[in-house]
């Protein structure tokens, strides 16, 4: 019976730490327009350039290559990075840190798969 109850209590606090270390969406988006992300410089944001997700590709999450400002970077990350570094004047973020899981969770939620129209069917007989 101990060692049931002391199973329990373990999966319960290691479910509360998973919860606690969550992206946040909300946070993200506080971060997205924040002019003062990674100590910015200049005034600008994410959402200064992004504004409601525009000029991020469709595609943003499943490529593996891209190419920023002339440079070739492997993750979203270091993109987001350059981002903080260049237009906005400051320093990059920690790109496994809690503060890019929840920039990338906003991100998400801006970007949505290019709907494909259907052409509409004909209607026999009327």
């Amino acid at each position: 019976m101990k060692k049931a109850f002391i199973l329990v209590a373990a999966l319960m606090m290691t479910g509360s730490l998973a919860l606690a270390y969550a992206a946040s969406v909300d946070k993200g988006k506080a971060l997205f327009e924040s002019p003062s992300l990674g100590g910015g410089t200049t005034g600008k944001s994410c959402s200064t350039c992004h504004e409601g997700g525009k000029n991020l590709g469709s595609d943003l999450f499943e490529r593996k290559q891209f190419t920023i400002m002339k440079m070739d970077k492997k993750s979203l990350a270091e993109v987001i990075n350059i981002c903080i570094e260049k237009p906005l004047g400051g320093a990059a973020i920690d790109p496994q840190g809690q503060d890019m899981k929840d920039l990338i969770a906003y991100m998400k939620t801006l970007v949505t798969k290019p709907v494909t129209k259907k052409t509409p069917k004909k209607i026999e007989g009327c």
